[in-house]
C-alpha cells in the first residue's frame, strides 16, 4: 500500500486531532488516515497488531523509516536513546487465521485479538492487574453456549495473554534494550501510534511558525500561505530570514 505525506492544511487538523485525542481513540485516528478507504469504526474493530502495520506505513511516508527514541532503564533509571528502523517493527510473525483456544474453569473459550475498542474500555483503569483481566475477559468468545466468567485467576488471564500474542504477535510490540550503567536487559514497548503523533504536532509547530513569519513580512491570509507548495514557502521564508 503506497500512501504519501499529508498536504500542509492535513496536517494542522491531524495535530489538533491528536493533541485532543485519548491515546486509543487517536490511535484510530492514525490508522484511518492511513487506511483511507475504512471508516473510523472499521478502524476502531482492526486487530491492533494491523492498526499498528497501517500507522507504520503513515510514519514512513510523512517522516521516513529512521525512529528517535528515549527510554528509561526500569532498575537504575538512566535514560536511553534509541534509534531504529520503523520497518523492524513489521518484522514480526502475521497473526494466524484460527483463532486459539483456552481453557477457564474446565471450559474451553476461543479467544481473539484485543483491538482499540478494548483498549478504549480499559483506559480509565488504574489498577494493571485488573486492567488486564477485564482485557482478558472482553477477548473470551464462547464455544458451545457458554457464558464468559465473571473473573479470571491470574494463571488464567496469563493463557489468555499467551493466545492473543499467539494470534497477534505484533499487537504488543517492543525493542529489545540493554541499560549501558548497570547491564540490566528489558523489553520496551513501542507504542507507534503516540511517537506518530507527538512527531505531527512537532511538525505542525513548526508549520504554524513558518505562516506567522510570512504571514507578519507579507500579511497574507492562513489560506494563501497554505496553497503554497512547501518549497515556495520555505524560499518566502528563507527572504523573511534573511
Amino acid at each position: 500500500m503506497f500512501m504519501r505525506p499529508l498536504p500542509a492544511r492535513d496536517l494542522l487538523e491531524a495535530a489538533a486531532v491528536c493533541r485532543n485525542s485519548p491515546g486509543p481513540a487517536r490511535g484510530v485516528y492514525l490508522a484511518a488516515l492511513a487506511l483511507a478507504d475504512q471508516s473510523f469504526t472499521d478502524c476502531a474493530t482492526l486487530p491492533l497488531g494491523t492498526r499498528d502495520a497501517a500507522i507504520v506505513g503513515l510514519r514512513r511516508a510523512m517522516f521516513g523509516d529512521r525512529l528517535e527514541l528515549s527510554a528509561r532503564c526500569p532498575r537504575c533509571d538512566a535514560p536511553l536513546d534509541v534509534a531504529m528502523e520503523a520497518a523492524a517493527l513489521l518484522d514480526i510473525t502475521p497473526a494466524t487465521a484460527a483463532l486459539p483456544d483456552v481453557e477457564i474453569a474446565g471450559t474451553r473459550f476461543a479467544v481473539r485479538p484485543a483491538d482499540s475498542a478494548d483498549l478504549a474500555a480499559i483506559a480509565d483503569i488504574p489498577s494493571v492487574e485488573q486492567a488486564r483481566e477485564d482485557l482478558a475477559l472482553r477477548c473470551l468468545i464462547p464455544r458451545d453456549g457458554a457464558d464468559v466468567p465473571p473473573s479470571l485467576t491470574p494463571g488464567e488471564i496469563d493463557a489468555v495473554g499467551a493466545a492473543m500474542a499467539e494470534i497477534d504477535p505484533a499487537g504488543d510490540p517492543f525493542v529489545a534494550l540493554d541499560c549501558p550503567a548497570c547491564e540490566t536487559g528489558w523489553d520496551a514497548p513501542v507504542d507507534i501510534a503516540a511517537v506518530l503523533a507527538g512527531e505531527i504536532e512537532g511538525a505542525a509547530d513548526a508549520l504554524l511558525d513558518e505562516i506567522d513569519a510570512i504571514a507578519r513580512a507579507y500579511h497574507w491570509t492562513e489560506d494563501a500561505i497554505l496553497a503554497l507548495s512547501q518549497e515556495r514557502r520555505r524560499a518566502y521564508l528563507a527572504r523573511v530570514q534573511s
